[in-house]
């Protein structure tokens, strides 16, 4: 019998989850048009992608040269000097 009474507690739970969950969606869906006008799904529906740095363009300029290879020991050297050394020759190079 309790666990009858426990199962049907859940639904009832569930089911105002459920509503609550649709009157939020509701909701959003009428700021997203309030702001950016009633043919938008999103508010990214007005910005324009075309123009961002491409993946492919990332990976061919590889400016990442802190993480190479020769680097390494220089790195290592850097992390283990005492820190007013450290900071002085961050000062000179800066």
């Amino acid at each position: 019998m309790s666990n009858d009474a426990e199962a049907a507690r859940r639904s009832q739970a569930l089911d105002q989850l459920i509503a609550r969950d649709g009157e939020i969606g509701e909701r959003a869906k009428r700021r997203v048009a309030k702001i950016y006008g009633p043919t938008a799904t999103s508010s990214l529906g007005t910005y324009d992608f075309s123009d961002s740095f491409a993946k492919r363009d990332q990976v061919s300029r590889r400016g990442d040269w802190v993480h190479r290879s020769w680097l390494r020991p220089i790195r290592f050297f850097y992390r283990h000097i005492p820190k007013p050394i450290r900071f002085a020759i961050k000062k000179f190079f800066a």
